[in-house]
């Protein structure tokens, strides 16, 4: 048997095929840079090797590689704990992962991913290159189209239909039909934003670039505005920015090398086509304030998060939208992130820890264990809340402060232990 993508989803697949007694001969990935997985070997030129499956997590990359893989026999994979009923149909290349179920009736394309712990019950037609992500369930006649992405814990409800190349996010339900290209989530769960369906043979990616802007030509401004050069370089997503937003200065000031100011926030406001917006303004009482002025409904937040971001447990954390996560953060295990925040750099985030609404923490801000954080605070450079504190809401928090108790609303904390300071 070979693997084609030595990745992390490979590690995955391995597993499951030492669990049916399967040898893995070789890797192949396109990096020269990787030379083994797990004790295998990696080779970086396919030579009409087969079975092979392709194990790249990716629904477009997938698609990319097995259309490159002419006159190939793929296996189909099926890990011992999965549980299959014998009246259902898959095609070649589909991997099955632990625990997941499908039920009776239900048809499986080519080269899907039911990843682990996926519920897939009766008569659920999901078409090729599909990902039904961890502990997502599709109930009884859900349709999925070609090349959909259903995010992890996600939730469909009996009969609706997800378009082709579709993306529904994590935690979501979905409770209505999902047009093709297009993003998804929520509970329940509501259309953000459309994209390009069409896919080429050609190596090109479905999803032509959004335009995005940054509301702020500040220097958070321009450090967001790298950061999304950063995201594309990486190839997790591809933005078109197109420049910046603000209302303390005038259209067409140039924002260092980064674009130039398109206007305010009336201009925003008449765009007339879809427009991702970060909002990169530093104070968290402003920011709240920017977005409660938005009222176009062309425009949407997604989050701009830098690919050096780490989650110890992706399964249990959890993000909302309008979130900015700068170079160098993590996450530990059971974290939730509301809307509208700006995490600058170097932060940590304990494990069951909970931040609400457009809060902003400074670079290197470390927020312990079980740290609850509600609305609009302020946290500075290096500042620590000790585990289980409950913060508010408008609380600053000095630099370098440790605040071991909980703060009152609206007030300035400063000092080791941080104690509550008056301006006067």
């Amino acid at each position: 048997m070979y693997l084609y993508g030595a990745s992390g989803h490979a590690k995955v697949i391995i597993d499951i095929l030492k669990a049916l007694n399967i040898k893995v001969d070789a890797l192949f990935d396109d990096d020269e840079a990787i030379n083994e997985l797990l004790s295998i070997p990696v080779k970086h030129q396919w030579c009409g090797e087969s079975p092979i499956i392709v194990s790249i997590g990716n629904n477009i990359a997938r698609k990319q590689i097995v259309d490159k893989l002419l006159n190939c026999d793929f296996a189909t994979v099926r890990h011992p704990s999965a549980v299959i009923s014998p009246n259902v149909r898959m095609g070649k290349g589909t991997v099955v992962m632990q625990g997941a179920i499908i039920q009776s009736g239900a048809t499986v394309g080519s080269h899907c991913i039911l990843n682990t712990g996926a519920s897939i019950d009766h008569e659920c037609i999901i078409e090729d290159f599909a990902h039904i992500s961890p502990q997502a369930t599709l109930c009884g006649n859900v349709h999925v189209g070609e090349g959909a992405w259903i995010g992890a814990a996600s939730v469909v409800i009996p009969g609706v239909k997800i378009g082709k190349w579709s993306i529904v996010g994590a935690g979501s339900v979905v409770v209505h039909d999902v047009p093709d290209g297009a993003v998804a989530y929520g509970n329940p769960c509501r259309i953000r934003y459309r994209q390009d369906c069409s896919y080429s043979q050609a190596g090109i990616s479905i999803v032509t670039p959004n335009q995005i802007a940054v509301y702020g030509a500040g220097g958070l401004g321009r450090e967001v505005a790298g950061g999304i050069a950063k995201i594309n370089q990486s190839g997790k997503e591809r933005w078109e920015f197109v420049g910046f937003y603000d209302d303390n200065k005038d259209a067409g000031t140039d924002v260092s090398h980064y674009g130039k100011v398109l206007g305010g926030m009336e201009e925003l406001n008449a765009v007339d086509k879809p427009l991702a917006l970060a909002i990169a303004i530093g104070d968290p009482n402003v920011r709240h304030q920017i977005f409660q002025r938005i009222t176009n409904p062309n425009i949407y937040f997604p989050n701009i998060i830098a690919p050096s971001f780490r989650i110890l447990d992706p399964e249990t954390f959890k993000i909302g939208r309008g979130n900015i996560i700068q170079e160098g953060c993590s996450a530990t295990c059971d974290v939730t992130v509301g809307d509208f925040n700006v995490l600058n750099g170097s932060n940590v985030l304990g494990h069951d820890v909970v931040v609400g609404d457009f809060n902003v923490l400074m670079p290197a801000v470390r927020l312990s264990g079980a740290v609850e954080v509600g609305c609009c605070n302020l946290f500075g450079v290096d500042s620590v809340v000790l585990q289980k504190v409950k913060v508010g809401s408008s609380v600053t928090l000095g630099a370098g402060s440790v605040l071991m108790t909980k703060p009152k609303d609206g007030h300035t904390y400063i000092g080791v232990p941080a104690k509550r300071f008056d301006f006067e």
